[in-house]
């Protein structure tokens, strides 16, 4: 019986309680509370529902004008949770809604069920005309890159042809962090071509993630010594030092005497300082 007792309470309630009408009803009395611990309460609670109604619930909280940003978040985060789909369909439909905010919020709660089914559809929100939307989606899938598909892979290359260079620049951000490895020709282009210098920088930095290989990093050189614009060329730098290749050092250096520019002079001696700790020694 003792041992029975300890199980209970080291798994919680059962799927049986959980989904009883008397509990249901309790619960969703206390999420619609005006007391705001009483809320609270029920919105962690309610992530371990698997009932419809708490799941309309929840998203009813998230859109409603009477509660507060960290309620929202909560019942955000919650959705995302609960098992099965009950939720996270709600969420993922919320990423459509006409107001900026609420997708903001559905993308934020996404994080916390990552799976290939999220990954697509916060891929898709890269294209959202908010920037804000873009940004907390961004955050949300680099949470998320060890569930990347093949699949994936592919919305990544075509965001990276995308024509608005603030959805361009998230997806070069992303193939860089999930080693997306058969993007770096694509990348490589748009380190050297593209028009905008924010997606020439996040294209750099992708690079440096890929790893020590011999095109990657002339790309990356050449970026560093002939961009015309300082923060590409500080990315750049940042990303040889990363990838800490044979010739890194020596290019580094040759950057340090050679740049006009304060900051990229530092950003160089950043890296060489990096890689000296990292067992690259002086000649």
């Amino acid at each position: 019986m003792g041992d029975r007792r300890a199980r209970e309470i080291a798994v919680g309630p059962t799927a049986a309680t959980r989904e009883s009408p008397v509990m249901n009803s309790d619960l969703l009395q206390r999420l619609s509370s005006s007391d705001l611990d009483v809320r609270n309460e029920a919105i962690v609670e309610a992530a371990e529902s698997c009932e419809a109604e708490v799941a309309e619930a929840l998203a009813g909280l998230l859109i409603s004008p009477d509660v507060g940003t960290p309620a929202r978040t909560a019942s955000a985060q919650a959705l995302a949770r609960m098992p099965e789909e009950a939720g996270i369909e709600r969420l993922r439909g919320l990423l459509q809604h006409e107001e900026s905010d609420f997708r903001v919020l559905a993308a934020s709660g996404l994080e916390f069920h990552p799976d290939p089914e999220t990954v697509r559809v916060l891929l898709a929100v890269l294209v959202d005309p908010v920037n804000k939307v873009r940004n907390v989606a961004e955050r949300s899938l680099l949470a998320m890159t060890c569930v990347f598909t093949d699949e994936s892979h592919r919305q990544v290359e075509e965001l990276l042809d995308h024509p608005v260079p603030l959805t361009r620049s998230p997806a070069a951000r992303l193939a860089g962090a999930a080693a997306i490895s058969e993007l770096a020709p694509k990348l490589a282009r748009m380190a050297l071509e593209d028009e905008e210098w924010l997606p020439r920088v996040w294209s750099c930095r992708a690079l440096g993630e890929l790893g020590d290989h011999q095109q990657n990093l002339e790309v990356l050189e050449q970026v560093a010594t002939s961009d015309d614009k300082n923060r590409v060329r500080a990315a750049a730098v940042e990303a040889i030092g990363e990838m800490r290749a044979e010739r890194s050092e020596e290019i580094l250096r040759g950057i340090v005497e050679t740049d006009s520019d304060e900051g990229v002079k530092r950003a160089a001696e950043e890296a060489l300082e990096d890689l000296q700790r990292g067992g690259f020694d002086d000649e």
